[in-house]
């Protein structure tokens, strides 16, 4: 029955049909729970109103316009309806705030958002009326309720126009970002290795137990689950495949010209708007200069900044990309006139076109063949699963089942927590390695049951069984001994390192090197630790300062801090200017509306609307 209804919703006009369908029996099911509750005010203002089955009909149009359509208890565990509220809050301010205004919004503006919206063009690119009434059904919206929405857009960019216009932030700001991030500091540094833990004396428990008593929040374990799952992905079934010649050349036919990889070119660019710097480049260039050097000093770019990788022709403006591809390997072309500037290029390198042997292609061919066929049995098998799941089987009954041909393993995790750490009272906890979605899953699946079938990323998909849950708990010191030494082992290193160090650089007037570095910095010395550059543009003294590194205990004295010469970037300004005025519109638009809330006495009865919700829970 769903391999049926799955083959049957690749028709357009059925999944059509199956939204409104399902969107009916939604409605009419939210009417019969609701009943007199339906009618109840959720949201006030004014003699504005919003209901409770306004809210639950509004959650519903929105779920069943999601890929996965969640159900409603799903929807609400997510939060969905809290958004929902939120929307309709901002919508019932805006609206009457635009009210007492005097806004109102012209039919012409109206009908230029509907004439101008790309879901309701046809292909050659003008207004369909049948492609707008169609739109609006697929999505669950009438043409009132569009025209509604439009005009709440058009009142809130109308009232926030003084503010959501505010393109450049501040100068004075943007100049001092611009600075921080081009700060360097002149450092005297020296580094030391971490002693050998065979230097540290093995402690005794009361050593032990004094430290954990001092730690002993570090080794709370907060509410976990033990559960076991399956993960099933397309190669579990390609040993199923069956294909022969036919397929492998029709699709060869189609994939072809994946074949064929264009000829690319290494090229380095320069692109300026002035003419003198430009002559002068191209004139010392032809008397033998090295291009680098010359873009250095002209324009103070290394070869990093002029570097513009491997590109096809493709890829090039149309007034060089010719001259480019014409060009010999180390010749220097320019300055030729773009839309960007004077522009300047060097060819470095270049891939010759080359096209893939037959042979090799065939079998690539046949790869992805395979790879999708497996993909279509894998459809198959998830509807026996959902059988056997119906049947009551456990996950080891179907991981053993005659569904699989080749050993699937149940594998589990012990203590996973809701925020996705694994505990373990003799190991250190981790991160789990699967997504949120996964996460989800073990926490919505009730212990001693089965979740659904999910896809947890691209075409695998997970079982999950919740064997049991595990309550919060502070682990006696005997439990987590093996932890508790390896945490105090790793403390006594840092300490005994540090000390070392300290005696070290006590005989000494100064500190062994010296170096200037900047934010982009990823080394000192022979340390690799971007992460360690970071804590010394944090160092706000000028006395010698004992950081850490993984092997290293890096001894460090700021000298000067300046900010280097740089280059004044467009774009870096453009984009700060953006970025700053985004967060400040942000932040001022929920400002405003807590304003407005206060100034139209906005009227919240969010108990109607969990009142309905937990009785729908305890209905289901």
């Amino acid at each position: 029955m769903l391999r049926t209804l799955r083959n049957q919703t690749k028709s357009i006009f059925f999944k059509c049909f199956l939204v409104l369908l399902i969107c009916g029996f939604a409605l009419w099911g939210v009417g019969d729970l609701t009943g007199g509750v339906g009618e109840k005010k959720v949201l006030t203002v004014d003699s504005d109103y919003v209901t409770v089955e306004k809210v639950i009909n509004e959650l519903n149009r929105i779920r069943y316009s999601l890929p996965e359509r969640p159900s409603l208890q799903d929807a609400i565990k997510k939060g969905m309806h809290l958004s929902v509220l939120q929307k309709f809050e901002q919508e019932i301010l805006l609206n009457s705030e635009a009210k007492s205004l005097e806004l109102s919004v012209p039919m012409g503006v109206k009908t230029k958002a509907i004439r101008e919206e790309n879901a309701f063009k046809d292909p050659l690119g003008k207004f369909s009326q049948n492609k707008f009434l169609q739109s609006l059904k697929n999505a669950g919206l009438s043409e009132v309720k569009y025209l509604e929405m439009i005009n709440t857009e058009a009142n809130f960019k109308q009232i926030s126009m003084p503010y959501s216009l505010n393109e450049i932030y501040d100068d004075k700001i943007i100049k001092k970002l611009m600075d921080w991030q081009n700060e360097t500091r002149t450092i005297n540094y020296e580094i030391f290795e971490m002693i050998n833990k065979n230097e540290i004396s093995k402690p005794t428990d009361k050593v032990l137990k004094k430290f954990y008593n001092t730690n002993e929040s570090n080794y709370r374990i907060p509410l976990t689950r033990n559960i076991k799952f399956l993960e099933i992905d397309p190669s579990i079934f390609e040993d199923q495949v069956v294909i022969n010649q036919k397929q492998i050349n029709d699709k060869y036919e189609i994939e072809k010209s994946n074949y064929l990889f264009q000829e690319k070119r290494e090229i380095l660019q320069i692109t300026t708007q002035d003419q003198q710097k430009a002559t002068k480049f191209i004139n010392s260039i032809d008397k033998g200069n090295n291009f680098n050097d010359l873009a250095k000093k002209y324009f103070d770019l290394s070869e990093k900044d002029t570097n513009i990788g491997f590109l096809e022709k493709s890829d090039l403006p149309a007034d060089s990309a010719d001259k480019i591809f014409k060009a010999n390997l180390n010749e220097v072309l320019g300055p030729i006139k773009t839309k960007f500037g004077l522009s300047i290029y060097k060819i470095i390198n270049i891939a010759k076109e080359k096209e893939v042997k037959y042979e090799d292609a065939i079998k690539d061919v046949e790869k992805k063949l395979v790879k999708e066929l497996s993909v279509e049995i894998l459809f198959e098998k998830l509807d026996e699963i959902e059988d056997l799941i119906a049947e009551g089987n456990n996950l080891d009954e179907i991981s053993n089942s005659v569904l699989f041909t080749k050993k699937v393993p149940v594998k589990d995790i012990k203590m996973i927590s809701k925020d996705g750490v694994i505990y373990s009272y003799l190991t250190k906890k981790k991160f789990f390695d699967k997504n949120r979605v996964f996460l989800e899953n073990v926490w919505n699946t009730d212990v001693n049951e089965l979740s659904e079938i999910f896809n947890s990323n691209g075409d695998t998909y997970n079982l999950i069984e919740v064997i049991s849950e595990n309550l919060e708990e502070f682990p006696p010191f005997v439990k987590v001994k093996t932890n508790v030494y390896n945490d105090w082992l790793n403390n006594e290193l840092i300490l005994k390192s540090k000390e070392k160090a300290q005696e070290s650089v006590l005989t000494k007037t100064d500190l062994s090197s010296k170096v200037i570095i900047d934010r982009t910095s990823k080394s000192i010395g022979k340390i690799i630790d971007p992460f360690l550059v970071n804590k010394i543009f944090e160092i706000k003294n000028k006395e010698i300062n004992f950081l850490r590194s993984k092997k290293y205990i890096i001894v460090v004295k700021v000298l000067k801090k300046m900010t280097k010469k740089y280059t004044f970037n467009r774009e870096t300004y453009k984009n700060l200017h953006k970025t700053m005025s985004r967060s400040f519109f942000n932040d001022f638009s929920n400002f405003y509306f807590q304003n407005l809330a206060l100034k139209h006495k906005l009227k919240r009865n969010y108990t109607e609307i969990d009142k309905f919700l937990n009785e729908l829970e305890i209905n289901n």
